[in-house]
């Protein structure tokens, strides 16, 4: 038989808990962070050089976690407050100015900033203050609107985990007993296909928004410092193949696919796709945007869109199959 319930739980547990929890807790450092570094009056370039660590920590762990799109992240418009992309560097810029000049003041403060555009809510909008192009911000206008957006993706982030994981109405809790009474989930199949289409929408999104629009121009890639695209990439990649094969500790889909058997050949060769495809992306040894004006970096940067894109064909045609789920449409496929 095949137990959904048992890999319900380790997921939830040892993979959806686990990560929210370190998204809290960079939060809570980038938040202390920014406020150390933006109540020293002038600053220092070395109390800046710490919010940019704390701005990648943060970054890290959100990159380890965007790919749970299911749950409390849907409330609230949680998931495109904290990371509200792809959008123009322009709207970005936009959308602070308007904060910046709005002659209501009362929007930049915790309570309210959360009705601000998403464009200047979330992690694009810092990585644009703490890393501006020549004369696009000064340092006062960053410390006008950096604690406020520090600040709210905490908040978000506390939220999220308190969400999954506290009392008796917690989401784990909701996801690990499906039924009749359940508003999100009629059985424990039906949550595994929320990690399923998790892992199949994760790899879509790397190769239809992140991969091929700067294969076409080097200027939509994704956020500052440089290397900070590829490195998200890695993340993201590492966190979907832990749905697939579970933590050291825990248990993932490839479970599943053993207790079904009825696909034997499939779990190597999802392993085997994995590893390759990870390999490629830490061969890449250019940031993104100049790698594809690189004759041989480009070419690892479509052998991995190739790859990405296989591993998505094989997780819809045969993984689903293998453990009688059927994945179905996302936000991504269009109309």
């Amino acid at each position: 038989s095949v137990d959904y319930a048992a890999i319900n739980k380790a997921l939830i547990e040892d993979h959806v808990i686990v990560r929210y929890g370190a998204l809290a807790d960079a939060a809570e450092i980038f938040a202390t962070t920014v406020k150390g570094y933006c109540a020293g009056g002038a600053g220092s370039e070395e109390k800046l050089a710490d919010a940019r660590a704390a701005y990648q920590g943060l970054t890290d762990a959100w990159a380890g976690v965007a790919h749970i799109r299911f749950g409390p992240v849907e409330l609230l418009m949680r998931g495109a407050r904290f990371y509200f992309w792809p959008q123009g560097r322009g709207r970005i810029a936009a959308a602070l100015t308007d904060l910046m000049a709005s002659a209501d003041r009362q929007i930049i403060t915790r309570e309210r900033f959360r009705f601000a555009s998403v464009a200047a809510q979330g992690l694009p909008a810092a990585a644009f203050l703490l890393h501006p192009d020549a004369a696009e911000q000064s340092r006062m206008d960053r410390c006008l609107l950096l604690p406020v957006i520090a600040d709210n993706l905490e908040e978000i982030a506390a939220g999220l985990l308190s969400d999954w994981r506290d009392g008796a109405n917690g989401f784990a809790r909701v996801a690990m007993t499906p039924g009749p009474d359940n508003d999100y989930f009629d059985s424990h199949a039906e949550v595994t296909l929320s990690f399923l289409k998790a892992l199949h929408t994760g790899l879509q999104s790397i190769a239809d928004i992140e991969l091929k629009p700067v294969l076409r121009d080097p200027q939509l890639a994704f956020l500052p410092p440089a290397g900070r695209e590829l490195r998200t990439m890695r993340i993201t990649l590492a966190a979907l193949a832990e749905i697939y094969l579970g933590t050291e500790d825990g248990r993932g889909i490839s479970d599943l696919v053993e207790q079904r058997g009825v696909d034997p050949a499939l779990d190597p060769l999802m392993r085997k796709a994995f590893r390759m495809t990870r390999e490629t992306a830490d061969t890449i040894a250019l940031p993104l945007p100049r790698a594809v004006r690189d004759e041989t970096e480009r070419e690892k940067v479509e052998k991995l869109l190739t790859q990405i894109t296989a591993l998505r064909q094989i997780v819809e045609r045969r993984l689903a199959r293998a453990v009688d789920l059927q994945i179905g449409f996302n936000a991504l496929d269009g109309d």
